[in-house]
């Protein structure tokens, strides 16, 4: 029932985005996020961001895939991986098929110029996926209670800021960004259950 309503919404919340280029609350939203002059939080905001870029985002799925391997977790190493790269094919299609262009630099501050489309946000949704799974093996697999608490408190943290990094950065809207964290739960959902078999 969870997971339908996190379809619906998704699939609701892609009709409207692929109508309007913007909503007033991304524009409110954006402007008061980017209004925070704090250099802590801005290098904290371009680090997080950089973690998701292409070739850094498959060199750290790739060790989670190796670690979890040789841990005795195959399955799950399996899992993640071909989650990972389904979830970037169905985020690529979707960009494709909604067809939202990125924000505009006459409404907000933009400090990376990308060229493809908004939504859904492709960080957001592969940290969802990723990060997700991740804190779920370490709640349910993980007997190491320091451990479970690093991983699980790490990739929730990192899950929560690189939607806000990616609408501080100008390279999304915040309905980008829940695009991005709707589609992953959806995801997680199916890894969750394939989890308890």
């Amino acid at each position: 029932m969870f997971r339908t309503l996190l379809i619906i919404s998704f699939l609701i919340l892609a009709i409207f985005a692929s109508q309007y280029s913007y909503f007033n609350i991304d524009l409110q939203i954006s402007q008061t996020l980017q209004g925070i002059r704090n250099p802590l939080f801005s290098d904290t905001m371009n680090l997080v961001s950089e973690l998701g870029d292409d070739f850094n985002l498959v060199i750290i799925i790739g060790l989670a895939v190796t670690l979890l391997y040789f841990a005795g977790l195959k399955l799950e190493a399996l899992k993640i991986a071909l989650f990972s790269l389904t979830g970037a094919l169905i985020g690529t299609l979707t960009k494709w098929i909604v067809s939202r262009p990125r924000p505009d630099s006459g409404l907000v501050n933009i400090q990376a110029v990308i060229s493809d489309k908004s939504f859904p946000s492709l960080h957001v949704l592969l940290f969802t996926i990723f990060f997700g799974y991740l804190c779920y093996l370490s709640i349910y697999k993980i007997e190491t209670n320091w451990l479970k608490i690093l991983i699980a408190s790490v990739s929730a943290f990192l899950i929560l800021t690189i939607g806000l990094s990616r609408i501080y950065l100008g390279v999304h809207w915040p309905s980008d960004v829940l695009g991005g964290y709707l589609l992953g739960a959806v995801f997680i959902s199916f890894l969750k259950n394939h989890a308890q078999r």
